[in-house]
């Protein structure tokens, strides 16, 4: 007569039929071992699991953010390569820990595939208790570094400022649309897919100079099925020390749009879209003008600090904020553009006529080979910067163009002086707050 043999509780299979290769688990483990140790915890404790139970937490497969248009939005293709090209690239070289080299695509996949397997009863039920009180241990060091929540910022920070850059206020808005992650196929991969939606444009009418106009709201980084925050300005950045501080939501003429596509012409157009809603909703520099104006300086972030390298021209209706137009650096109604008219007596068609209302004039024209020039631009106003900046059409250390510092070095040798027209001269026109609205012509 045989004994009846007590069978061993084992754990089953959770997807029969699906194999993972040696190499990414045992990728998978080492990942795991440093996001542990990332926690706070000793990367000896993922040892205490089986070989089974370590194949069974990765026997889900978590994948990266999965960029889409929304079903009934039309969004370019080229646009979604952009957002999933960012997003991918972003996850990959962000670190998580410095200490461990763990990222945040460590976190977003391997990271969340530990967390969901030890949150799963058809997990966990079959650990013993000392297992069992390790998944309990590296649960709450998860919990406690907020590893999905953070991941998640990390996700919609990165897909804010590709949506910010995109999204155009006077042509169409992007937002990102919530979705739970979802299986593929009844496979064990748990995929998030992050649909992209398109929205309509906020329009506003004004009056300006007894002509009506149009402008569109500025709104920043659309999150969610509606776009979200606007961009706004508290008056007390304009005017320090005003009593009434109030809020002004901003909006932006398609004029000041197309000045700027013209005139910071080396930038790239995703970049200079950034910049109009850092420069507007950050206002770091207000200057006053030669007509007495106020002007917001068009900036590029540096490591030494932001660089201004333009400036919009605005004003102000009720509770909003216009921007009319936007002025190159040089315009000599700003205070470096004055500076250059009023030593050299250049007017504003001198200017246009040596290209030097384009950001472009810059890097084209070796100013080294212009004493009388150099001189403001570099030891007075200490534009060498520009040069430096980022360009997507000319690297740093292209030679110059020849013909063109030619051009404008000929220019000098035989300037004489030549003050300003009067038709050049602004006109002063009453304002409904002091210094607040510029008097804008239409060539500007």
């Amino acid at each position: 007569m045989t004994k009846n043999k007590k069978k061993k509780k084992t754990q089953p299979v959770l997807h029969p039929g699906f194999k993972l290769s040696k190499n990414h688990l045992d990728m998978c483990y080492a990942v795991a071992r440093r996001i542990i140790r990332a926690m706070g915890e000793d990367e000896s404790l993922f040892d205490a699991f089986t070989k089974r139970q370590k194949q069974e937490i990765f026997r889900i497969t978590i994948t990266p953010p999965y960029i889409a248009a929304m079903p009934g939005h039309k969004v370019p293709k080229q646009f979604i390569r952009y957002i999933q090209d960012n997003i991918t690239m972003s996850l990959k070289s962000t670190l998580f820990d410095e200490k461990t080299g763990v990222t945040w695509m460590d976190i977003v996949t391997i990271g969340q595939a530990m967390l969901l397997s030890f949150a799963a009863e058809s997990y966990t039920v079959f650990l013993q208790q000392p297992q069992l009180d390790i998944a309990k241990r590296l649960t709450a060091a998860f919990e406690a570094k907020n590893m999905f929540m953070e991941s998640q910022k990390q996700i919609s920070d990165t897909i804010r400022v590709s949506l910010m850059s995109l999204s155009q206020p006077n042509f169409r808005i992007y937002g990102l649309a919530t979705v739970q992650p979802t299986a593929v196929n009844k496979r064990p991969v748990i995929q998030h897919i992050l649909h992209i939606t398109t929205h309509e444009c906020q329009t506003l009418r004004f009056n300006y100079h007894n002509k009506e106009r149009t402008a569109f709201r500025v709104l920043v980084g659309p999150i969610g099925e509606i776009p979200s925050t606007g961009a706004s300005i508290a008056m007390s950045k304009l005017f320090p020390g005003i009593k009434h501080d109030r809020k002004l939501d901003i909006y932006i003429q398609s004029h000041a749009i197309h000045r700027l596509k013209e005139r910071i012409d080396t930038v790239h157009p995703v970049v200079r879209t950034q910049l109009v809603i850092l420069s507007l909703m950050y206002v770091q520099r207000i200057v006053r003008g030669s007509d007495g104006r106020l002007y917001i300086a068009y900036i590029m972030p540096e490591d030494g600090g932001a660089k201004t390298i333009g400036y919009f021209a605005f004003t102000i209706e009720g509770n909003n904020l216009l921007v009319l137009t936007f002025l190159p650096l040089l315009s000599h109604r700003v205070p470096e553009g004055a500076l250059l008219s009023e030593r050299l007596h250049l007017s504003s068609e001198d200017v246009k006529y040596l290209g030097m209302d384009k950001l472009s004039f810059f890097y084209d024209v070796d100013i080294e080979q212009i004493p009388v020039l150099k001189q403001i631009l570099h030891d007075d106003l200490h534009l060498n910067y520009i040069r430096t900046l980022y360009s997507t059409t000319r690297s740093k250390g292209e030679p110059f163009k020849e013909k063109e510092t030619t051009f404008v070095k000929n220019f000098f040798q035989k300037l004489e002086d030549h003050p300003f027209d009067s038709v050049d001269e602004p006109v002063d026109e009453p304002d409904a707050l002091p210094v607040a609205e510029p008097s804008i012509l239409e060539g500007d």
